[in-house]
């Protein structure tokens, strides 16, 4: 990334600043668009980034990095989220976030830290979008954060960020700015007016409903033990083994203490397709959140590992006002609400179906104090998740993973310990040439022979490596009771209203983290399962001396 500056990007592209207040955002400052514009196409940038979020434009793969390079005032951010590489800054637009890399406070010595080049995101991104229907992944674009004392910016934000997570830092100024999918994207509330004054739609159109976001980390969503053969892991694939990798981890992080319980959550049910099973797995996410489930309210995070359970009830509450429903009874609307936006295909026309509510058994909690540990995960002989739903997609690209684990080879991935994502390069010229040789056409990139004629085994396990740890983000608002609100929605934005026993919502489905692994991905892989299966064993060894 080449050494900190404040007041300089490495990117040269033409830009201005956009400057606000906590208080409220200006949005009649504007940004300008790279030098191959006309200097008159001049937008603001709420205009600027919303124009490609509802249908994602696929831009001419050389001007890959020839976007419009935002300049950020940090008087615009508020801290929203962060995980273990990255933090997430939401600009007071409400429309969009920040998010920048984040590095050991150790190293304040105003050289960069990061290996990771920031284009290369960029590059790997543009892919990786690709492999899904446009629907699900926005535009990115590349942002510069202008402050004039970053340490003290570093120690405002503190205040507000986890103590757990103050060991990092903010040391690198560029970044990129996605549109703050924890708010539902203005397109969708385009009416069939396309005349209407973009400054009203929204006001005018908006229930008095407030909007919720979900944000979910489904995780693997296949066994780990069909690479037995392949993994030193002993006993892996027996019988009393037969977990998924995602619940044999719950053990190491149990014995590491990183978490406090273990998680009743399983991918496999979540990626089974079953509808039963899809409950009983947002159920299990919600009674231990961890780092794969948040709840949002107009975008500010209101439940996750850090809450209670009571304030997730507290805002089921808020979710459904007035309608008489127990407590039980507004989980299990909820519960049917993920479930069937997991698992709708937003392409079709039959959305607006009526859906039933599907109920499970509360849990016998002393009774089957044990059955978690001793249990196995169960696998579906087949997959009954719909084409192009958005779990579908995302087990397609994980098994990626699978069908290359056992030819893969390091030493042909073109990266090292100083640029461990250097091979996105050619993973990007490949691309380029794919396009040239064959065009493109929205969701072709699976079901075409991009992966299987132009890309190597590596190049393949890595697209799988990150989507075994991607996100999913389920954004929601009520619609009124009566047609008002949908007659004036665009053919569109009706194929993104969800219908569960007459109660009707406006959902957007958006997949994101979608950053490139390490070259070392699949040996973390390898030693993480075993180190898990190894704690597992230690648990129910000292479970059964009880």
């Amino acid at each position: 990334m080449g050494k900190i500056n404040a007041s300089h990007s490495n990117y040269c592209c033409e830009s201005k600043t956009f400057r606000c207040n906590n208080q409220q955002a200006r949005s009649h400052q504007k940004i300008l668009f790279p030098h191959r514009l006309s200097p008159e196409m001049v937008l603001s940038i709420p205009d600027a980034l919303e124009s490609t979020v509802g249908n994602r434009e696929h831009p001419e793969p050389s001007d890959v990095l020839a976007r419009t390079l935002l300049q950020i005032d940090e008087g615009c951010l508020v801290y929203r989220a962060e995980g273990n590489a990255n933090i997430v800054l939401s600009l007071s637009d409400n429309k969009h976030v920040l998010r920048l890399r984040k590095s050991a406070i150790a190293t304040r010595d105003g050289k960069a830290v990061s290996n990771v080049k920031l284009e290369r995101f960029v590059k790997y991104s543009e892919v990786m979008s690709n492999l899904f229907s446009s629907c699900y992944v926005p535009t990115l674009k590349l942002a510069h954060l202008n402050t004039q004392n970053l340490q003290a910016f570093n120690e405002r934000l503190s205040k507000t960020r986890p103590v757990a997570r103050r060991d990092k830092e903010i040391r690198e100024l560029d970044g990129i700015i996605y549109p703050d999918v924890a708010f539902l994207p203005n397109w969708l509330y385009l009416t069939r007016d396309q005349d209407m004054n973009q400054d009203k739609i929204g006001s005018t159109l908006l229930s008095p409903y407030q909007t919720y976001c979900v944000e979910i980390k489904p995780k693997q969503g296949w066994f780990s033990y069909e690479l037995c053969d392949n993994i030193p892991v002993p006993g892996l694939a027996t019988g009393d083994l037969r977990k998924c990798r995602y619940c044999f981890l719950q053990y190491l992080k149990l014995q590491q203490k990183s978490i406090a319980k273990i998680s009743k959550y399983c991918p496999l049910d979540l990626f089974s397709g079953k509808p039963i099973r899809v409950l009983h797995a947002v159920k299990g996410l919600i009674g231990a959140p961890q780092n794969n489930f948040k709840l949002l309210k107009n975008g500010k995070i209101v439940y996750d590992e850090t809450r209670e359970k009571s304030v997730f009830n507290r805002m089921l509450k808020e979710m459904f006002p007035r309608d008489g429903r127990t407590k039980e009874e507004r989980k299990t609307f909820f519960l049917n609400l993920i479930k069937e936006v997991l698992l709708t295909d937003f392409s079709s026309d039959d959305t607006t179906c009526d859906r039933k509510l599907l109920t499970i058994r509360k849990d016998r909690k002393k009774k089957d104090r044990n059955q978690l540990h001793e249990r196995g995960c169960n696998a579906s002989e087949q997959h009954f998740l719909p084409d192009r739903c958005v779990l579908r997609e995302i087990l397609d690209v994980q098994l990626l993973v699978k069908s290359n684990f056992m030819s893969f080879d390091q030493s042909k991935l073109a990266s090292s310990s100083d640029s461990p994502c250097q091979y996105v390069d050619d993973m990007y010229e490949k691309y380029l040439d794919y396009r040239d040789d064959v065009g493109y056409s929205d969701a072709s990139m699976m079901s075409g022979s991009f992966c299987s004629e132009y890309l190597s085994t590596e190049e393949k396990y890595q697209f799988g490596a990150t989507a075994l740890d991607c996100s999913v983000m389920i954004t929601f608002r009520r619609l009124m009771g009566d047609r008002t609100e949908e007659d004036r929605l665009s053919p569109e934005a009706r194929k993104h209203i969800v219908v569960i026993e007459g109660m009707k919502f406006l959902v957007k489905v958006t997949i994101t983290d979608l950053d490139p692994k390490s070259h070392k991905h699949r040996q973390k892989y390898v030693d993480q399962l075993a180190e898990s299966v190894s704690a597992y064993r230690d648990y129910m060894s000292k479970l059964t001396k009880r």
